[in-house]
């Protein structure tokens, strides 16, 4: 039931109708917390390696 409300969600999206800039925006900031995720593992190799 949710795969096919998915599946037909995803179908029917046309450019211009509302709820695409949502996911955009959703995807972004996914992105964002990847990106700060990744440099504080950074930051935090650093401080191990240098002691």
């Amino acid at each position: 039931m949710i795969l096919g409300h998915r599946l037909r969600k995803t179908f029917s999206s046309r450019p211009g109708l509302p709820g695409r800039e949502s996911e955009r925006m959703t995807r972004a900031s996914n992105i964002i917390l990847v990106m700060m995720a990744s440099l504080l593992v950074l930051l935090a190799a650093l401080r191990i390696f240098h002691g």
